[in-house]
């Protein structure tokens, strides 16, 4: 049996993703306060809770003891620092050093021509631009070999739809130096991406892996 703990697991990703584990897998719901388990998804497995602030690494420790997989979807919001999603990977690593890191990407990171990325895009959107970059500056640190080898980085397309229907028809597609025409043309409901989400949760691929509908 898989045990595995969500971050971020009331938010409309996290939630998806915690509805497609089997129960073959034991989960661990991270929440902010005892009050938010109220927003968790009621499936057919039972979860357990334990109460999280990820700006202290030993509350991430305490909920991450003995898992062996943590699936990081917390959606840092604002004017964000740069650098905010590689200390918060850091932290998870600190917290749980023999765990396997999934963690939700962001299109921001996707890769241009000319060395650009899609951040820089004239077309992205200006509210999340702080994120965008962060999650480019993550996945750098991640590719880098900064931050070992267990741990997997899932990027959805641009056109990412919070209420798009289940299919369960997923690619998942290898990095490249020009990911334009997955920022283009690619798409993906929140209940697709959390299938592919919660697979490598259970069987991990390492690296970065883009994923869309087929």
């Amino acid at each position: 049996m898989t045990r595995v703990l969500v971050l971020g697991a009331t938010g409309r990703t996290g939630s998806a993703i915690i509805t497609e584990f089997s129960a073959d897998c034991e989960v661990i719901a991270a929440v902010r306060t005892r009050t938010d388990s109220d927003r968790l998804p009621r499936g057919a497995q039972e979860l357990a809770t334990r109460v999280v602030d990820i700006g202290d690494p030993a509350s991430i420790r305490t909920a991450a003891d003995d898992v062996e997989v943590v699936v990081n979807a917390i959606r840092l919001r604002e004017d964000i620092d740069p650098d905010a999603l590689v200390r918060l990977h850091e932290g998870i690593q600190a917290a749980a050093p023999d765990a396997w890191t999934v963690t939700v990407g962001g299109a921001g990171s996707l890769h241009l021509p000319g060395g650009r990325r899609f951040w820089e895009h004239p077309g992205f959107p200006p509210r999340t631009l702080p994120r965008g970059i962060a999650h480019a500056r993550l996945r750098d640190h991640l590719e880098s070999g900064a931050a070992g080898a267990r741990w997997t980085y899932l990027i959805p397309p641009p056109a990412f739809d919070p209420d798009g229907p289940r299919t369960a028809c997923v690619s998942t597609t290898g990095p490249s130096a020009d990911e334009s025409v997955f920022a283009a043309t690619g798409s993906i409901s929140y209940a697709d991406f959390a299938i592919s989400a919660a697979h490598q949760a259970t069987s991990p691929t390492a690296g970065t892996l883009l994923i869309h509908e087929a």
